[in-house]
């Protein structure tokens, strides 16, 4: 006798026996029992869930020889016919390979015929949306009023691609994907019937991999046992799918918290050159980080996640590496890479760029925080630092009178504006430390580009150094010489100096020197230093505004932001 695989071997002969459509199942039944049973069904879902064995099972409870039942009895002649697929009353049709309007029609010409044993002709289309228009039209209208003791029975992947005029004559059931408890459950009975020796942990994985199609786990099953004598285990399970294992998820997701591009990139070397299959790895992955946030989130979801307890331990023990919005940070990620991945010829690529991405990435604040940062802003702008320049204003008046001896218009003297206000008093001389002039340098680049844009786009540049005898060194990469050259001219030096005296209220003296790479300091401290601070124009040769609101400047200083036009450097330094 030949072997027949799992799929087929156990495949469901009652309705009893059909595993995750409860719904489906106690409908049909009752309208069996009631003798409601309609003349044309549509079965909708994805591929494995039990469409067509759920119409053979139909076919066999209103043909069957003890008379219209729930439970058919698998033991007479119509009910062994519709089994082995043999049955005349019962006929089978591929849609994909019979889907023209010459079909069709033959099919409608057969239905007028009455059945040969049973009390009804049933007609099993699987893959009904692969019909072609013309089919579909020369079927609506048998469809819609067939013979007394014809039942059309449709089964479909993709129903959104069965015309709606179909759809509008038959009676629906979706069907849905399997659990993985049910699947792992249905496999269970397999093993013992089998008599083969697979750990739990090994069903657990198949289950999961078949991804609510009980037909693909039962396949893999098959598969398993084929590949391995002994004792299964999730080892060989994950060496036949191309599965990863726990080992190097737990892997990837170490070197993402402690930001170690290295050892990620070395772990999927290691996959890639196993054989493992880069899709699979990421949806791992996403899985992997999706079951820490659960963990993360409360210990009352751990039923949502498919493992023993130990390995909970293990998920609780790695999220605390990680916050939420990190976790979700890293999905969102993930899932844009399997785009990429899809779409490139090179897989490996793509991953590894993502999994840089994740290593390198800055700390990741919660929306609450950065909230709070903002509103705080106003409560300190005060201590925060002068941030724009007091620029003085001539106070006019109108009110002129005439010079006796020159005849010329004149301001008289009780309403002139002394020239002491005129011009800004100087700040009277203080001390300051590096950290004051870093916290304040924005402020002080925003001055110098109200008064000379060229000057302030070479400045930014560079970056305070050193604070010593009330001289600011500033130092400026070696790439930069012509930058520094440029300032070093005494009429720009002097104007650097005025703003940091407008800006910090004190006295100093710069020096400009060239600095090596290695001497770059943590530019994310003022804000200023991560982007470039470019020049605020509406149109060309328009001024920069000079009053920059201190709460928006420092938002800019907090996010590392800039206020920029869509003008590059090299046009600005020209």
């Amino acid at each position: 006798m030949s072997y027949i695989v799992f799929a087929r071997k156990y495949r469901p002969q009652t309705f009893d026996d059909i595993v995750g459509q409860p719904h489906i199942i106690t409908t049909l039944k009752n309208a069996i029992s009631q003798n409601r049973t309609a003349h044309a069904y549509l079965f909708a879902g994805p591929r494995g869930v039990g469409k067509t064995t759920t119409a053979r099972i139909l076919a066999k409870a209103i043909n069957c020889e003890k008379g219209s039942t729930v439970d058919p009895c698998n033991s007479c002649t119509s009910c062994k016919e519709i089994t082995s697929g043999t049955g005349l009353d019962v006929l089978e049709i591929d849609g994909a390979s019979n889907r023209g309007i010459d079909e069709i029609r033959n099919l409608r010409d057969n239905v007028k015929f009455s059945p040969s044993k049973g009390r009804f002709k049933v007609y099993i289309i699987d893959e009904v949306h692969m019909l072609t228009t013309e089919a579909f039209n020369a079927l609506l209208k048998t469809l819609e009023e067939p013979p007394p003791h014809v039942k059309f029975i449709f089964a479909t992947t993709q129903v959104h691609k069965v015309p709606p005029t179909i759809l509008s004559r038959c009676q629906r059931f979706d069907f849905r994907r399997i659990s993985a408890k049910d699947t792992f459950e249905s496999l269970k009975k397999i093993v013992k019937s089998e008599r083969l020796s697979v750990k739990d942990e090994a069903l657990t994985m198949i289950a999961k991999y078949a991804d609510g199609s009980m037909r693909d786990a039962q396949v893999v099953l098959d598969q398993i046992a084929s590949f391995v004598q002994g004792e299964v285990g999730i080892e060989d399970v994950s060496k036949m799918l191309g599965v990863v294992d726990d080992e190097v998820l737990f892997g990837l997701s170490r070197a993402i918290a402690e930001k170690e591009p290295v050892g990620a990139l070395k772990i999927i070397d290691r996959i890639v050159n196993e054989g493992k299959d880069i899709v699979q790895v990421v949806l791992g992955l996403i899985e992997h980080f999706r079951n820490l946030s659960i963990v993360k989130i409360s210990d009352n979801l751990n039923s949502l996640i498919d493992a023993d307890p130990e390995k909970i331990k293990d998920y609780e023990a790695e999220s605390k590496r990680f916050t939420i919005e990190e976790m979700l940070y890293v999905i969102y990620t993930l899932s844009n890479t399997i785009d990429f991945i899809r779409k490139s010829s090179l897989s490996k690529i793509p991953f590894e760029a993502a999994i840089l991405k994740l290593t390198k990435r800055d700390s990741i604040m919660r929306l609450t925080d950065i909230m709070d940062r903002i509103n705080g802003l106003g409560a300190g702008k005060e201590t925060m630092g002068q941030l724009r320049a007091e620029i003085p204003v001539k106070e006019v008046r109108p009110n002129m009178v005439k010079d006796e001896a020159s005849g010329k218009p004149k301001i008289p003297e009780e309403e002139a504006v002394s020239k002491n206000t005129e011009e800004p008093q100087k700040a009277p001389a203080r001390s300051a430390a590096l950290d004051e002039v870093l916290s304040s340098w924005t402020g002080v680049i925003s001055y110098i580009m109200a008064k000379k844009i060229s000057i302030a786009s070479y400045l930014q540049e560079g970056y305070p150094v050193n604070l010593e005898a009330n001289t600011l060194t500033i130092g400026f990469p070696k790439e930069f010489q012509f930058h520094k050259e440029v300032l070093e001219t005494p009429d720009n030096r002097l104007l650097i100096e005025e703003a940091i005296s407008k800006v910090l209220s004190v006295d100093l003296r710069v020096a400009l020197i060239l600095v090596e790479p290695a001497n770059v300091q943590n530019r994310n401290k003022t804000g200023y230093f991560e982007k470039d601070i470019s020049e605020d124009l509406s149109n060309k040769g328009e001024s920069v505004k000079k009053d920059i609101d201190p709460i928006v400047q420092s938002a800019l200083e907090m996010f590392g932001g800039n206020i920029s036009n869509e003008k590059s450097r090299k046009e600005r330094l020209r």
